[in-house]
């Protein structure tokens, strides 16, 4: 009987410091994003020089830094793509390899059936938050 008492003493104990260290311990929330700063116009394409300047600005480090760090990740995500993984780019989308079946197609001049063979394809996917910012 002592030991039931003693658990009932235990759950109406009050909190512990542990419990206050704890919650204190809690990290602080992680400082804003800069927000990128866009100089390219609507339906002109962005140079690999211009972007890597735009990602070394955002950064805050040299170009042929922001070269390294681009170039190695496109090294990394093109080795798994390679390998067969779908690979997520943030809140860009997803990039990955289809496999395209054979199938019977037709010759559109003379109108004959066609064997298509098999064959495989770099598709990308677009995530649902870039959907909804193209949307907007």
């Amino acid at each position: 009987m002592a030991r039931k008492a003693v658990k009932k003493a235990a759950k109406k104990a009050p909190a512990t410091k542990k419990s206050a260290v704890r919650k204190s311990a809690k990290k602080a929330a992680p400082p804003a994003a800069k927000p990128v700063r866009v100089t390219a116009t609507a339906g002109k394409t962005v140079t690999a020089s211009a972007l890597l300047q735009s990602v070394a600005d955002h950064l805050g480090v040299k170009k042929s830094e922001a070269k390294s760090m681009v170039e190695g990740y496109l090294d990394v995500v093109k080795a798994y793509v390679l390998k067969g993984a779908k690979v997520k780019v943030g809140d860009v989308g997803m990039i990955m390899i289809r496999h395209r079946k054979a199938r019977m197609g037709r010759n559109p001049q003379t109108g004959e059936p066609v064997k298509i063979k098999a064959s495989k394809k770099l598709a990308f996917r677009q995530s649902a938050v870039m959907k909804a910012a193209v949307a907007r």
